[in-house]
């Protein structure tokens, strides 16, 4: 006998419990708004989340820039190794720089010394360049562009990839508890058949 086919949108539907079928029982359409429900969810979380990830790399690029209108390069050598708080990633920085000390002139002319956050990795000796602020006092360096996509890409990801695994947590105890409401309505159906023929026979 010859098997019945199906195309994708009809196999997607009765997935769904989106069909006619006279088999398909009221708890099949509810699985079926299940998974709906799911992947709307995640759905939903992923572009609320995205849009909160550009506010948030948006807000904070404008404060680095804001930061580095009022900050200055100021050249200053090194007095010890110097080694850059970055990894392999190159302009990503998970870990701040740390501190290093130096020496470098003053408008005036006068030497001062103290911890600066070599932007590079450097050995003693050597002349680089440090953020400072109006007063000629050593700071951080402001974030980049660079490292703001990768921190706010990394949230993003996490929190998407947590309501995922969060979502299909649910879904799989609501399918649990659906499967046993459908074990025992297919019970009960089949007790009132064998119920109804044991009444014929006789």
């Amino acid at each position: 006998m010859r098997q019945p086919t199906y195309s994708r949108g009809r196999r997607a539907a009765r997935l769904l419990g989106l069909t006619r079928n006279p088999l398909c029982r009221r708890v099949d359409r509810l699985e079926g708004a299940l998974r709906i429900a799911s992947v709307l969810a995640v759905l939903v979380v992923t572009v609320v989340t995205l849009l909160v990830g550009v506010g948030r790399y948006h807000r904070e690029l404008d404060r680095s820039l804001a930061a580095q209108a009022e900050l200055r390069h100021v050249p200053v050598v090194l007095l010890t190794d110097a080694t850059a708080g970055r990894t392999a990633l190159g302009s990503v920085a998970p870990a701040p720089s740390p501190g290093v000390e130096a020496r470098w002139t003053l408008p005036d002319g006068s030497v001062r010394t103290g911890t600066v956050y070599s932007p590079v990795t450097a050995p003693k000796g050597t002349t680089v360049r440090v953020w400072m602020d109006a007063g000629h006092v050593p700071v951080r360096p402001p974030v980049r562009s660079g490292d703001l996509r990768f921190r706010v890409g990394v949230d993003v990801l996490g929190c998407v990839s947590l309501f995922s695994v969060l979502s299909w947590g649910l879904y799989q105890w609501g399918r649990s508890r659906l499967d046993r409401r459908r074990d025992a309505e297919w019970t009960r159906s089949w007790l009132v058949f064998e119920r109804q023929g044991r009444h014929r026979s006789h």
